[in-house]
């Protein structure tokens, strides 16, 4: 009986971690970011001056940009690298983490001070919400350089410019970088829930 027990133990497979599904409500907001940052920069399009500005030497920031570029590059393959030497963590998409029905299951407990009022959680939620406003910043700001970069004036002089696709690329380059420094401290801050993994 004892080894009837063993050897069903041993054949019984191994329970999987359980996926983050992303969230609706999530990926509603921030699509709903992006295209108001659209509309907003579809705005400022129609309002455009028709005096071109003239460019300003060093002021496109071409080669920090080049340099965050690399930096970002490298860190997203190092991440995926790691990852695949841990077939358990592949199941668990840093990249979609903040988008997670769990990220805001998270947000929503340490809003809501599950663990009671006190000053250290009073703390943690003052230092929260600067993060979620870059957060929600960030796919506002990708959508308005989609239309408002079209202006010739909204790029001479910004970074990446003075073309259009310069400055998109910068801009982008900018907001995703940003995105996921701010989910990465937000996620140091956040709660976490029963059963998720450290």
């Amino acid at each position: 009986m004892i080894e009837q027990m063993g050897a069903a133990e041993r054949i019984r497979p191994r329970p999987e971690h359980r996926r983050s599904p992303v969230s609706r409500l999530s990926g509603t907001v921030f699509l709903a970011l992006f295209m108001i940052g659209i509309a907003e920069g579809a705005v400022g399009y129609l309002r455009r001056s028709p005096v071109i500005e003239r460019h300003v030497a060093g002021t496109n920031a071409i080669t920090i940009h080049v340099v965050l570029g690399i930096a970002a590059a490298v860190t997203v393959i190092s991440i995926q690298a790691w990852r695949w030497r841990r077939p358990s963590l592949r199941a668990h998409s840093p990249w979609a983490a903040p988008f997670s029905a769990d990220a805001l299951a998270r947000l929503r407990r340490i809003i809501r001070f599950d663990r009671g009022l006190s000053l250290t959680n009073l703390s943690r939620v003052t230092a929260t919400m600067p993060l979620v406003l870059l957060l929600a910043y960030a796919p506002f700001r990708l959508g308005a350089q989609v239309v408002g970069g079209i202006d010739p004036n909204a790029t001479v002089n910004a970074w990446g410019g003075p073309d259009y696709l310069g400055a998109l690329l910068a801009h982008w380059l900018d907001g995703i970088v940003g995105f996921y420094v701010a989910a990465f401290l937000l996620s140091r801050l956040l709660l976490r829930t029963e059963g998720e993994r450290p």
